[in-house]
């Protein structure tokens, strides 16, 4: 394990939101070998870059060799910014970059629950309607897009693709791999991931008004670092929990049925190319890592056509 000089990142999860990046953040932040971001996902190469360096190092405890520092930002592939990834790439030449990867359509879903229902910033009450506002949602599970990219910028041997369900099912094998391609000790993995289980980042509800603008404000003030410092990750999700209550789950069935048939064209032809590109990455990588994640991949989003699947 080598720390690289400067403030930039030495692993990166980054993307797809919701394909169980929390939880695998949380797991590796929970190492301690691993300096966790004051945020979990600083967002420092997307949205927040005209801050400067000193900003985004300030997050971080100082540098230290023994220490990978993590970030988890899922806007680094959110097609609003489409300088994000060339930014990383410049400031961090040596990182390992996850990147997780789910049902394209079922992704996309559950990513405008998360801002309806939570941030509240999606004034959209539908699938179908949302889309029609712009592309986040369906641009974020533009897997071939994105794989095309994060293999030009970052290659082979800095990339790694992980099935949604190889992080649900094959927790194990996959800290293996992370262990192995980052130079972090194993064993500490094992506790970790048992503390991170419960941060199964559900799509939930903030309790009243109240809250949601005492959570804007502390965001805006910039105190949420420094908040999240004192209060650490396991308090933080306690005082979530109180302030905060579960939605209904809409189903997949019930979200395409708010979709026109035009927009239910489009989402097919997005699991098809995205589903393929995935396909064919973890192919060549699992030759190369001696895994068998595509058949992990194919049981959750089997290609249109196998097996009589639908997408």
């Amino acid at each position: 394990m080598s720390a690289r000089l400067g403030g930039g990142p030495d692993i990166v999860i980054a993307g797809a939101a919701r394909s169980g990046t929390s939880f695998l953040a949380s797991t590796l932040g929970g190492h301690p070998q691993v300096d966790a971001c004051a945020v979990k996902e600083p967002n420092y190469f997307s949205r927040e870059f005209a801050r400067g360096e000193e900003w985004y190092d300030a997050l971080f405890p100082a540098r230290r060799d023994d220490r990978l520092r993590l970030d988890a930002s899922m806007s680094y592939t959110f097609p609003h910014f489409p300088d994000a990834l060339d930014r990383l790439a410049e400031a961090a030449p040596g990182a390992t970059v996850l990147y997780l990867v789910r049902h394209p359509v079922a992704r996309m879903l559950s990513h405008f629950q998360l801002h309806r229902d939570y941030f509240r910033n999606e004034p959209a009450s539908t699938l179908g309607a949302a889309l029609d506002r712009g592309s986040v949602y369906a641009g974020t599970s533009d897997y071939a897009e994105w794989l095309r990219r994060l293999d030009k910028l970052f290659g082979p041997d800095r990339l790694l693709v992980v099935p949604f369900s190889a992080v649900t099912g094959h927790l194990e094998e996959v800290l293996d791999v992370v262990a192995d391609r980052t130079g972090l000790e194993r064993a500490p993995f094992d506790a970790a991931a048992e503390t991170a289980r419960a941060h199964r980042n559900d799509v939930v509800a903030l309790r009243g008004r109240g809250v949601l603008l005492g959570r804007r404000l502390v965001r805006r003030s910039g105190l949420y670092p420094a908040l999240r410092r004192g209060l650490g990750p396991d308090r933080l999700r306690r005082v979530r929990s109180l302030v905060t209550r579960p939605v209904e789950t809409e189903s997949l069935a019930g979200a395409l049925a708010t979709c026109r048939v035009e927009q239910r064209v489009m989402l097919a032809e997005r699991y098809a190319s995205a589903t393929a590109a995935v396909a064919d990455h973890l192919a060549t990588q699992d030759v190369r890592l001696g895994l068998d994640w595509s058949s992990v991949w194919s049981r959750e989003c089997p290609l249109p056509g196998r097996c009589g699947s639908d997408w």
